[in-house]
């Protein structure tokens, strides 16, 4: 190994509390550094007396890269001896909170590993091999320092709104039936506030009950699918709460409808499922899309693949009806949104399709919930749903887990938590780059 007069302001550089370089070396492609603590006595634990020196011995330690290049610790480890004949310790090593006992990793490694899996979506084992460690040490440090983070965030403390939906933790195979979820958000922040397995209101009554006594009490807008379950519960446990089934939520439930209509015409027209060429099949996508957003070849397509695949225009029917109760949300007032929800009604009755039919029902069950959408200023499960775009990517990057506390750990540290790290200020403004 090298050293010499740049080694104090190596040290420096290394920053590492309590800590010195020695000498160091390029091995293999990776930086091994020579370190020891600057402190030359220490005290027994048992008895106080100091003791005296009684060799060393080398430690490996792996650390954070350097300019990408891996870093290796040699910690020069000391270990020392009581001079009292008497004290049950004998002899001990020295220690540090940078590096713990038997670590494999310096604890600042440790915290980047946490880092780069919770904060960027890197993969345990991904990490683990760019730190030359095993899956197991990289995975103990997420679980470690994340625990930590996630017990000491104050996500929960500032809801005011709060959004609820499920998603998938695992998909049903030959041993197990498809495995739900609940996500509880935040959805004036967009932050996963927590989750719980299953989809009940049994499991929104005991996640709210949970938590502390004063929380439901500063509830005041909830956001739901149209599940019943959710609702009792919720008008249960949050009194004060509006809730609110958004606008998402209320269009996916009528292009269902819309789904529906289409295939049951497309059986009955043809004898058989939709395929390349069907006049319906060929625009099931344009049904989906509003009015607003069809250009003159979308409208052209679509009234082409009605007339010849919807003799009766029942699909044409449930299609206005999905456009009508788009505009009961996009009304400018509550009054107004009133008004056009009666329309919706009415041309329902007057269509007389059964899936129509249906739909209207659901609707009315739900009307509150549905004009709660204007009184709560468009209260909406938006960011609900954005969460869990994120929470599919975190699975899908993983493919998959089987551990439900690993999952939890990984969503939280993923898109709940507020991680602090500091900026990165710019060295220039916007001149060009020879203007500097």
């Amino acid at each position: 190994m090298r050293n010499g007069s740049g080694d104090a302001d190596a040290s420096v550089l290394f920053n590492l509390s309590g800590f010195k370089i020695g000498a160091q070396t390029m091995r293999d492609g990776e930086w091994w550094l020579a370190i020891e603590t600057a402190s030359t006595r220490a005290a027994c634990r048992s008895c106080g007396v100091f003791g005296v020196g009684n060799g060393r011995r080398r430690v490996l330690v792996r650390d954070l890269p350097i300019s990408g290049t891996p870093v290796v610790l040699v910690w020069a480890k000391r270990t020392w001896r009581c001079l009292e004949p008497l004290c049950p310790s004998g002899s001990w090593s020295e220690t540090c909170d940078e590096i713990g006992v038997r670590a494999s990793l310096s604890e600042r490694a440790r915290k980047e590993i946490c880092r780069r899996v919770g904060r960027d979506l890197d993969t345990v084992a991904e990490v683990a091999r760019e730190f030359g460690v095993g899956w197991a040490a990289a995975h103990q440090a997420v679980i470690d320092h994340g625990d930590e983070l996630i017990a000491n965030d104050r996500r929960i403390e500032l809801v005011t709104a709060l959004g609820v939906d499920e998603h998938t933790f695992q998909h049903a195979n030959a041993r197990r039936r498809t495995q739900m979820v609940t996500t509880f958000v935040d959805i004036d922040r967009g932050r996963l506030l927590d989750m719980a397995p299953g989809r009940s209101g049994a499991v929104v009554r005991e996640w709210v009950q949970a938590q502390p006594f004063w929380w439901a009490d500063q509830i005041k807008v909830a956001t739901i699918d149209a599940f019943a379950g959710y609702a009792t519960a919720i008008r249960e446990t949050l009194p004060g709460a509006t809730l609110v089934v958004d606008h998402f939520h209320a269009i996916r439930l009528a292009s269902e409808a819309v789904n529906d209509v289409r295939r049951r015409v497309q059986q009955a027209t043809t004898g058989h499922r939709g395929r390349k060429g069907d006049a319906l099949y060929g625009i099931r996508r344009l049904l989906l899309m509003t009015w607003a957003n069809l250009n003159d070849k979308g409208w052209d397509k679509l009234r082409a693949g009605l007339a010849a695949g919807d003799p009766d225009g029942e699909i044409a029917a449930v299609w206005l009806a999905r456009e009508l109760l788009s505009e009961v949300y996009a009304a400018s007032s509550l009054a107004h949104a009133k008004r056009r929800l009666i329309v919706f009604f009415q041309h329902a009755a007057d269509a007389d399709v059964p899936e129509l039919t249906r739909l209207a029902r659901t609707v009315d069950r739900w009307r509150d919930e549905v004009l709660a959408f204007h009184t709560t200023g468009g209260a909406s499960n938006g960011p609900t749903e954005a969460v869990n775009l994120v929470i599919e990517k975190i699975r899908r990057i993983s493919h998959g887990y089987r551990n439900y506390d690993n999952y939890r750990r990984r969503l939280l540290l993923g898109c709940g938590i507020q991680w602090t790290t500091v900026p990165t200020y710019r060295i220039r403004g916007r001149h060009p780059a020879l203007a500097a």
